[in-house]
């Protein structure tokens, strides 16, 4: 299935409905300066991005706390982040992959809350260690730009050839090449080849839905 590779602009409001099977993959309208960032809309990634968890022999999904999610969702695509955010950062808090993913969105153009890096690329790279694979290129992005973090070469080269594995061909994929070898250019050979083991190794670590009994009683309620 092919992957689109679509920019985000900043300071902007999600353009299109909701994915029945996800909690929230948004595009957005350009508004006000540019500030580009490379985010995937294929329904492959949303679906690998929240699976089950399947921990002896029991599989654990994020659905029973995904309450209120449809509302939320409403909300952030009007523009209503005070209603919405509130929502999407519990469920990112407590592991939830495509919560964590938007929350990097969020922070990285400053939606309802003030722009923050660190906080941006905290969550995309929680959503890219679990697997998602949509939270690759904005994670290479931000330690190849020294966003939220000292610049990185390393490991936006990381991130960006883990992202070029996962890609078919495509013209996304030679793009995806192009961006991990102008950070190539910054390593040397040795720094080259710890980087390449280091995504060779790459697997995700996804985390264990918990109980709804272990979460705080307010979990549910609504801002």
């Amino acid at each position: 299935m092919a992957l689109f590779i679509l920019v985000l602009l900043a300071m902007a409001v999600p353009a299109h409905a909701q994915d029945a099977a996800d909690i929230a993959d948004p595009t957005v309208q350009p508004v006000g300066p540019p500030r580009q960032l490379i985010l995937s809309d294929a329904a492959i990634d949303r679906r690998a991005c929240k699976r089950p968890v399947i921990v002896d022999d029991v599989p654990y999904t994020w659905d029973p706390l995904e309450k209120g999610v449809d509302a939320a969702w409403a909300a952030y695509t009007a523009g209503d982040f005070a209603v919405s955010i509130p929502v999407f950062k519990k469920l990112a808090d407590v592991g939830h992959p495509v919560a964590q993913r938007l929350m990097g969105i969020v922070y990285y153009f400053g939606q309802g809350v003030p722009v923050d890096y660190r906080m941006s690329l905290s969550y995309f790279e929680k959503a890219a260690n679990q697997g998602c694979f949509a939270a690759y290129a904005p994670t290479a992005q931000l330690y190849e730009r020294g966003e939220g973090a000292l610049l990185d070469p390393g490991k936006a080269y990381v991130w960006y050839n883990i992202a070029v594995a996962h890609l078919p061909e495509s013209k996304e994929r030679i793009d995806m090449i192009k961006l991990r070898e102008a950070v190539a250019a910054f390593l040397t050979p040795a720094q080259l080849e710890a980087a390449q083991k280091r995504s060779l190794a790459f697997a995700p670590k996804l985390t264990v839905p918990p109980d709804i009994g272990d979460l705080p009683e307010d979990f549910f309620k609504q801002p």
